[in-house]
């Protein structure tokens, strides 16, 4: 009981488990931190479970409309705009879907009985697939800023519709370029890259990675 109420300690409190490494076998440590990487994991699912109900609904909806518009309206330079753009944003939302359910694949299969540097391969590869979903995903930005363009609008449109257009569209361009080139693995370490992919789940694995690479140098710890 008092080892459970200890472990309890330890599993609660923001420190980190360093200053207990003498005091625990390395069995027990091992066990400590995987359950702490695998909580966090487990928070992941939901929100990816909802990305991928949302995604799917919104490629749904986008092929719905490009079929409405292709089998009952007539060619026009608004038609092509209007499904050109709406087909590139259902492709980028379907594979952004794709990759969400390979995330919460691999979160269900990630082995707790598995060796640390295949759980690390794991996590890795589950970072990886989180910045690039969310990279691709923004991608789609600048097609939310044609689909309404029609030839009326081309030829005919004042003076001020062209200046907030081309603001609209060149700056979701350039965010979207910006975004695509900065959201890099190689980027991580900077503050602004990991503050943008935040509310994705990044730091939720990158704790759990940090957490498993504790087992290792647990390890090599030296014995008194």
């Amino acid at each position: 009981m008092m080892e459970d109420n200890y472990l309890k300690r330890l599993w609660d409190g923001t420190n980190s488990p360093t200053d207990h490494f003498l005091e625990l076998d390395v069995a027990t440590f091992e066990k400590m931190q995987r359950r702490k990487a695998n909580a966090l994991l487990r928070k992941l699912i939901v929100p990816k479970l909802t990305g991928i109900l949302l995604g799917i609904g919104w490629t749904v909806f986008m092929v719905m409309l490009v079929y409405l518009s292709l089998h009952y309206s007539l060619f026009s330079v608004g038609q092509l705009f209007f499904t050109v753009s709406l087909s590139i944003i259902a492709i980028i939302t379907a594979i952004a879907a794709t990759l969400y359910v390979k995330d919460v694949v691999t979160i269900w299969q990630i082995d707790h009985s598995a060796s640390v540097a295949n759980t690390q391969q794991k996590l890795v590869g589950l970072q990886c697939s989180i910045i690039r979903s969310v990279r691709i995903m923004w991608l789609q930005l600048p097609f939310y800023t044609t689909w309404y363009l029609n030839a009326n609008l081309l030829l005919h449109g004042s003076f001020l519709f062209w200046i907030v257009q081309l603001l609209l569209s060149g700056a979701s361009i350039w965010l979207a370029i910006w975004l695509f080139h900065s959201l890099r693995f190689g980027e991580l370490q900077a503050g602004k890259a990991r503050g943008l992919l935040k509310g994705y789940g990044l730091s939720s694995v990158v704790q759990a990675i940090d957490f498993i690479g504790e087992i290792e140098r647990f390890k090599e710890q030296p014995a008194d």
